[in-house]
């Protein structure tokens, strides 16, 4: 997996990614018009939606906005089309919870799914405070990930995986040890606001959080366009489970060290869920995780983990997702990377691709 070291100004990094990674960015544009295309938008549509989030990111964080415009000035890519990948959090879900009210008529599909799991440090063989998760979404995007290395005076060090032409991403750690990783969740509600600050934008601020504290500042503070589940953690020993809808939010805690978390919402006061009606998976593969990983008795070490994050039970709607050739191809989801996090070694064991098939490499954040 490709990784770039991003320094300098917002714009500099901006256009160092999209000079690296401008195919892969134009393929990724073109994986979520196929994606939006098949679920009933039009291609204005689209493009409407894509401009006013630009706009929007504008409006939230200068410097994530000017990021946006060196990615599309790098890439020689539109910025509106960099505002539609930045964006497609916000536009997919709202366009679910659609499909999630007619699940009748549609395809047999589910929006972007994930397995991940929270572990305290006295469970681990070495000590350590580790997250992870199975990062489950279209197989468009196999091969169009990147790591980010990001390097600045002005915040932590961080370390995020990433969708070509996305500046923030999905998971990753800092130089402090507050780790994350995120499952996709849908809700009643969602998209319903527009205004609040953006899934990426939260992602980067929690990268570029000091303390756990802060971190958990950035998901409560606000309330949200869409519903997303957080597992976030910092070095030492904490991790909690944030299960939030557009205007509630639950906390989860470990029981006997282990969290463990799929695309359902566990607690379910004051929010009307939806994900189960068309990716009823979730409520096998959040169970099953946490079992898996408790049948090693001892304290449970990376490469446990990484066996557990393999196991195919249910194929292809397992933990470890293979495309399901029944789907349209643009909806065919599978485990795009699968990644352990070490909050206390600072490192990232990441798979290119399903992990029963792919090996997994480490990456340092201090290397």
């Amino acid at each position: 997996m490709k990784r770039l070291e991003l320094t300098g100004t917002s714009f500099d990094r901006g256009i160092t990614h999209g000079h690296e990674m401008k195919e892969n960015i134009r393929a990724n544009i073109q994986t979520y018009k196929n994606r939006f295309l098949i679920g009933g938008a039009t291609e204005d549509q689209i493009m409407e939606q894509a401009e006013t989030w630009t706009q929007r990111f504008r409006d939230h964080d200068e410097g994530y906005f000017e990021e946006m415009r060196g990615i599309a000035e790098g890439s020689g890519i539109s910025l509106s089309e960099i505002g539609l990948l930045n964006a497609r959090y916000e536009i997919a879900y709202s366009l679910y919870t659609s499909e999630a009210a007619a699940a009748n008529d549609i395809p047999s599909t589910e929006p972007e799914g994930c397995t991940s799991f929270g572990i305290q440090p006295e469970y681990m063989a070495n000590g350590h405070t580790v997250i992870g998760q199975n990062w489950d979404w279209l197989e468009g995007l196999r091969g169009n990930v990147c790591l980010l290395r990001v390097r600045s005076d002005d915040h932590p060090n961080y370390m995020v995986l990433t969708q070509a032409g996305i500046v923030s991403g999905m998971f990753g750690l800092n130089e402090h040890g507050v780790g994350l990783c995120v499952n996709g969740l849908s809700a009643i509600g969602d998209g319903k606001e527009l205004h609040h600050r953006p899934f990426h934008i939260r992602v980067q601020d929690i990268m570029r959080s000091s303390n756990l504290n802060d971190a958990l500042k950035v998901i409560f503070s606000t309330d949200r366009v869409c519903s997303t589940n957080w597992v976030i953690g910092q070095k030492g020993g904490e991790v909690l489970d944030i299960e939030s809808s557009a205007k509630v939010a639950h906390t989860l805690y470990p029981e006997n060290g282990l969290i463990t978390h799929g695309n359902h919402f566990i607690n379910r006061s004051g929010i009307e869920t939806e994900f189960e009606r068309i990716a009823p998976c979730s409520l096998y593969r959040t169970p099953r995780l946490d079992r898996l990983i408790r049948q090693n008795s001892q304290k449970w070490d990376i490469d446990h983990l990484k066996s557990c994050l393999k196991d195919k039970f249910g194929h292809p709607k397992a933990i470890c997702r293979h495309p399901n050739p029944a789907d349209p191809e643009a909806m065919r989801t599978i485990t795009v990377t699968a990644a352990i996090l070490d909050l206390d070694a600072l490192t990232i064991d990441i798979s290119d691709g399903p992990p029963d098939q792919n090996e997994f490499v480490t990456y340092g954040l201090m290397d």
